[in-house]
């Protein structure tokens, strides 16, 4: 099979290493993809922006499964596009993205299937929003309903810290400034991302993780992408799972159906652990970023084959195995990140981890230069992944390799997993 992956961060290396493993692959194509890709995967030269272009590279290469690594993908109607010209994906249409491409949708469709949820409003846009929160009390939940690239989302303990959010909103700084503001309470508990693979009418639990997205130590500064994880989440146990199967994953899955829009792809689902219960904060419709990086470390099963069970909607039939190993993943960072940060840095001791079994460098951000050097290309750079046989020991490999490399302006998160 020839397979094309589309996307060109740590998640798509992992995903694309994960694929290479596999003798089912003829050959693995990536688009636009970074240095660290072209180590396991052809790097294909497409416009990514244009589907025509995809659609065309894919009839041209006999593209048996195309694999969208990013939401953004997704949103725009990529799987639409290349089934309506005959090319199976891995991912979901872009209404069932809603999912995740509006909170608002997310919300409704908790009420329809009587998902636990935190209690919420809608405002039409941030200057709505700004009226509203004068009135309520704090700490509260602020998110854009559209994409923010991970960054639209705000636990506000303040009404200041509200006022900066929105106001970067309205000023063009963050998102979309027409989007629609869900106002939440502030749910108190530990979070946890549980990951499902659905062919549109079964599930099957892949993995489940914890994610930092704070820029800093101590959970402070602002949201990012993701700063590191764990996996197993600290809260996963199969009592955990099998309830979010069947209070949050198999209630969805029939809405979406009712609703006309069947999900089929890689669905995680975003869980706070409250006194309360398990509550549903929020859905993503494809493999997070960094949590796939440590999540597929974990699989025993060939990820191709899981792919393959999607594809031919028969998932019930595949046993999902999971190593006893735990994993972990650490961010490093380009000095401004998530805001504006520098590019074109040399990389050291890149080089020193070619091939630790137990230890993976994935690229997220890089470029070759003239020379063959390895240098930044974004914000997050590197994912530093580790396994081992607790999470203790786990951690120390991963910090190991992240005091070893480094660039000018390199940081991460000293506290993942702590």
């Amino acid at each position: 099979m020839n397979i094309l992956v589309l996307g060109s961060g740590g998640r798509e290396h992992s995903i694309c290493y994960e694929l290479s493993k596999s003798k089912k692959i003829g050959k693995l194509f990536c688009a636009p993809g970074n240095a660290g890709i072209a180590l396991v995967s052809k790097i294909a030269d497409i416009n990514t922006k244009s589907f025509i272009s995809i659609s065309n590279f894919c009839k041209k290469n006999k593209i048996a499964m195309v694999i969208p690594g990013s939401e953004e993908y997704l949103d725009k109607g990529i799987s639409d596009f290349l089934i309506m010209e005959g090319i199976s994906v891995i991912g979901p249409s872009k209404f069932a993205s809603s999912l995740e491409t509006s909170k608002y949708f997310t919300k409704k469709l908790c009420d329809l299937s009587k998902i636990k949820t935190a209690k919420w409003i809608v405002c039409d846009d941030a200057k709505h929003a700004k009226k509203i929160i004068e009135e309520r009390k704090f700490p509260l939940v602020l998110k854009m309903d559209s994409l923010a690239a991970g960054k639209g989302v705000i636990v506000a303990k303040t009404i200041n810290e509200a006022k900066i959010f929105l106001n970067n909103i309205i000023k063009g700084n963050l998102g979309n400034n027409k989007s629609k503001i869900i106002i939440e309470e502030c749910l108190s508990g530990e979070e946890g991302s549980f990951f499902f693979a659905v062919d549109g009418t079964n599930a099957k639990f892949i993995g489940s993780a914890k994610d930092y997205k704070r820029v800093y130590d101590g959970n402070k500064g602002l949201n990012t992408g993701g700063m590191g994880c764990i996996s197993p989440s600290p809260k996963e146990t199969q009592k955990v799972v099998s309830s979010i199967m069947v209070n949050i994953i198999k209630p969805t899955l029939k809405t979406m159906n009712n609703l006309g829009y069947p999900f089929t792809g890689f669905l995680y689902a975003g869980v706070m652990f409250t006194k309360k219960g398990i509550y549903l904060i929020e859905y993503n419709v494809r493999l997070g970023d960094p949590e796939c990086q440590a999540v597929l470390a974990r699989i025993k099963n060939n990820f191709l084959d899981i792919c393959i069970a999607l594809k031919k909607k028969n998932i019930k039939n595949i046993k999902i195995k999971l190593q006893s190993a735990v994993s972990s993943c650490v961010v490093i960072a380009s000095k401004g990140y998530p805001e504006s940060y520098e590019k074109g840095k040399q990389i050291k001791g890149i080089e020193l981890y070619k091939n630790e079994k137990n230890i993976k460098v994935y690229h997220a951000g890089t470029k070759k230069n003239d020379k063959g050097n390895y240098i930044t290309n974004g914000g997050r750079v590197l994912n530093i992944v580790s396994k081992a046989k607790n999470i203790k020991k786990s951690l120390e490999l991963t910090y190991s390799v992240c005091s070893n490399i480094s660039w000018k302006g390199s940081f991460f998160r000293k506290d993942i997993g702590s």
